[in-house]
Parts: structure tokens; sequence; C-alpha cells
């Protein structure tokens, strides 16, 4: 193995050990946010960290930056259609109305 190719492979790992380090600390901040009372916010704060961890071993462990276009296309396809799927969901679940159990006590809910 010539000096170049040293230098390439510990670049290599340099950058994988960071990526690493990155998904450590923002599995900490989920943990750490567990911890934290947000109401509402707490989802949605964990939801923007997971994604981030999602783009982060997606874009350089799954090797996305170097694959053709046609595959990040298909990604961003996939992607979209998570997206419609959970936004139909949602728009289904917030346009459900309300109906108590006859065993409920009244204004119990």
């Amino acid at each position: 193995m010539n000096p170049d190719e040293r230098q390439a492979v510990r670049g290599e790992i340099r950058r994988i050990l960071w990526i690493w380090l990155a998904l450590l600390a923002l599995l900490a901040l989920t943990l750490g946010s567990a911890l934290v009372r947000l109401g509402a916010w707490n989802s949605a704060a964990n939801l923007l960290i997971a994604a981030a961890k999602a783009l982060l071993v997606g874009y350089f462990f799954m090797r996305l930056r170097e694959s053709p276009g046609i595959v990040r296309l298909c990604v961003a396809v996939a992607l979209s259609t998570l997206a419609l799927l959970f936004a139909i969901g949602a728009a289904d679940y917030a346009s459900r109305a309300f109906y108590p159990a006859p065993w409920q006590a009244p204004g119990a809910s």
C-alpha cells in the first residue's frame, strides 16, 4: 500500500468516526429530550433528530452521495411517498369526530 492509499484510508476512517460521533451525539440528544418536558414539541424535536440521523446514515453510510442519479431519484420518490402516507394518516386522524363510548362518564375524554 503506497502512502497515497494509506492517506485515503485514514481520511475515510476519520470521516466514518466523525459521522459515528455525530450519530452518538444525536442519540444523546434524543435521550436528553425524553427527560425534558416540551409538551407537544417533544415529538417534533424527536422527529427532527430522527430525520437528521436518517440523513447521515443514508448520505454517508449508504453512499447516496456517490450513487447515480436514478438511485437518488428512487430514494426521493420513496421518501415523498412515505411523507404523503403520513400526511393522509394525519388528515384522517384530524378530521374524525370524537364520540365517547356509552359506558364513559360525561366529560371524560
